[in-house]
């Protein structure tokens, strides 16, 4: 599904681009964080609703958790550094994702395995300026990739909204430079002490039909989370 320490008030009055991107990279996490989330995959043939849990500590440690429907409750992801493991518990098997396969789709929706799981900043891959469509009212960032990353896309868009200084849309361009995807923030809402955009939008511009949104029910800031929340073992046997 990998995302401002306290909040990105300062980031985007200076519009420095590197600090814009590292509080983007933030916004959802801080040093650790804890929520629940409901993401709905839309399709022309069909749409399906999963209710998960997510805990993530700092930029290498994540771990999602299906909460229903039934029949998926129980599977769950796992990013540690570098590595990322399925759990299937009907059939308690554990299976480690390649990283060829990081870019496949996380539960059949829009959104991939380094999407939900991204550990690392953006500045790590890409190169970070200011794009040529900013505004006062509308500071963006263009992500051009940088020699020799293993990266799929050729250019990444963040636009921020000015006044609020918050996120409001992404687009990625595949490497014919064409516009392949695009997510939007909404819903602004108040998670303890810090407002972030509760809704995120991803749709496919090359399947304008095909779209996934996540809702965040419920986030917490700096909370607890040792190092064994995020093992082998706490992904099997749930926490």
């Amino acid at each position: 599904m990998s995302t401002l320490a306290a909040n990105v008030s300062g980031a985007a009055t200076n519009r420095d681009p590197i600090t814009l991107s590292r509080a983007f990279d933030k916004l959802y996490r801080s040093q650790s964080s804890a929520g629940t989330l409901r993401m709905t995959v839309h399709t022309p043939h069909y749409e399906r609703t999963l209710k998960m849990t997510v805990w993530s500590r700092g930029m290498d440690r994540t771990l999602v958790r299906i909460l229903s429907p039934k029949k998926e409750k129980g599977v769950a992801s796992l990013k540690r550094d570098n590595e990322m493991w399925n759990y299937l518990p009907k059939v308690r098997r554990t299976i480690r994702v390649p990283p060829s396969m990081m870019m496949g789709s996380w539960m059949g929706s829009n959104f991939t395995n380094d999407d939900l799981m991204r550990e690392s900043s953006w500045e790590d891959d890409y190169l970070a300026k200011a794009a040529a469509m900013s505004t006062p009212d509308r500071p963006c960032l263009e992500y051009r990739p940088r020699p020799h990353a293993t990266v799929t896309w050729q250019r990444v868009t963040l636009c921020f909204d000015g006044a609020a200084e918050l996120p409001t849309e992404q687009v990625w361009y595949d490497e014919k430079g064409r516009r392949a995807r695009t997510m939007t923030f909404s819903g602004v809402r108040a998670f303890g002490a810090r407002r972030i955009p509760a809704k995120l939008r991803l749709v496919s511009d090359l399947k304008p039909d095909n779209w996934t949104e996540i809702e965040y029910l419920d986030l917490r800031f700096d909370v607890p989370t040792p190092d064994t929340a995020f093992s082998l073992a706490a992904m099997r046997r749930g926490r």
